[in-house]
Formats: C-alpha cells, structure tokens, sequence
C-alpha cells in the first residue's frame, strides 16, 4: 500500500511539471546545404569563402504532458559566400515537419531523438554571370541520433545528428 502511495505521489508531481509545448532555437555546425555547397559551388563556380547557420527555430507538441512522442516542425536558415566583394552568394530556407521521441526523461535531464524531412529552397544571387538570381528547391532532412537538454523550464541541449540542423547543434529551449 505505502509503494502505491509513493508511486501515486510521483506521478502526481511528474503530470504537474510536465510539459506539452516546446520552443527552440539552436545553431548547427555541418548541415547538407553547407556541404553540398561547398562541393558543388567549389567544382563548377569557384572556392566557398565562408558558410553562416543553419539558425533554425522549432516548435513540438505532446498530446498528454507525460507523452515521450512530440510532432513538430522546424524552419532554418543559412547562407554562404563565393567572393571576396560579397556579390556571390547564396541563401537557403529549410522546411520540415518533425516527430521527436524521448528516450529519458527526468526533471532536469531528458535524452532524445528526433526526425525531420522538408524542403530547402535555394537563392543565388551574383553567381551567373549574368548577375541574376537563381533559385531552386531540394528534398532535405534532419535525423538526430541522440540529444540531451538540461535545466527545467528553460533548458540548453546539444545533439549529434545529420541533416539540414547539421551535425553538431546547440541552442536552447522553452518548456511550457
């Protein structure tokens, strides 16, 4: 009787300070556009100078706050460099709706997973020689091998992964 208790009071306190909404922003390093770029632009247009993002934003629902399975979406940006003047570059805005498992979950400690597939829309401007913009829209994805956060309502995480986030990623997130 006293175990039924103690488990009752837990999962009591675990429904009070579950979460149902998350919001993150986080920074990857090695995401697909950069790689792809800098091969693909460095073998027919000429050397990438330098690669920013990909800042990306997501946003993940549970439908119970004691739920391990969340369904969200995530929106990134990044951009590179082709010339020393800055007139070559280009801009690439990611899209992809995504489903987040959590493997452990405590208080202030949670390990997960995460998946991702969307689009990349892709803006040149300055690299044709013509000077006019090209734009272009490719299949793109995030798979998060393992991600842990810390903290409580206001949590850090890094993540090892591959995709369009890249492959390290940081950032932070809001439980509410």
């Amino acid at each position: 009787m006293t175990l039924a208790v103690v488990i009752m009071a837990v999962a009591s306190v675990n429904a009070q300070n579950g979460y149902m909404n998350e919001l993150s922003v986080a920074y990857g390093f090695g995401s697909n556009t950069d790689l792809a770029s800098s091969f693909y632009k460095g073998v027919f247009t000429g050397k990438q100078l330098n690669y920013w993002g990909p800042i990306s934003v997501e946003y993940f629902h549970r439908l119970d706050s004691n739920d391990r399975l969340g369904f969200g979406a995530i929106a990134a940006i990044g951009g590179c460099k082709w010339d020393d003047d800055g007139d070559a570059k280009s801009t690439f805005y990611t899209f992809m709706p995504a489903i987040k498992y959590n493997w452990s979950v405590s208080e202030h400690v949670s390990w997960y997973s995460k998946a991702a597939i969307g689009v990349t829309i892709g803006s040149d401007s300055g690299v044709k020689k013509d000077g006019k913009s090209d734009s272009n829209t490719i299949f793109n994805w995030q798979a998060t091998i393992v991600g842990v956060e810390f903290g409580s309502a206001f949590r850090g995480f890094v993540e090892l992964g591959t995709g369009e986030q890249g492959i390290f990623i940081g950032g932070l997130r809001y439980k509410f």
